[in-house]
């Protein structure tokens, strides 16, 4: 599924909850996967995040409206996606 190393998934990690405790990133449930929306001053942390998970986990289709990314997959897919991106 991922293509990163336990390292790198180590500091992956690491960024995504720096930007959870920041207070300023939400994430609704959608059908498939998760919806998560960035307030201002925290798009920047998460459209580049996002374009880093594009290039190691290419079984989840993203979906990008301004602030807010949707992030999908089929099958198990979704329950992986509701765990590994939770605040």
């Amino acid at each position: 599924m991922c293509t990163l190393n336990s390292t790198e998934l180590k500091d992956r990690g690491e960024a995504w909850q720096k930007l959870w405790a920041s207070g300023l990133l939400h994430r609704e449930r959608v059908p498939g996967g998760i919806r998560l929306r960035a307030e201002p001053g925290a798009t920047r942390a998460l459209l580049d995040l996002i374009d880093l998970e594009r290039e190691c986990c290419a079984w989840i289709d993203y979906a990008i409206d301004g602030a807010s990314a949707t992030l999908t997959a089929d099958g198990d897919g979704e329950a992986v996606l509701a765990g590994r991106f939770a605040p």
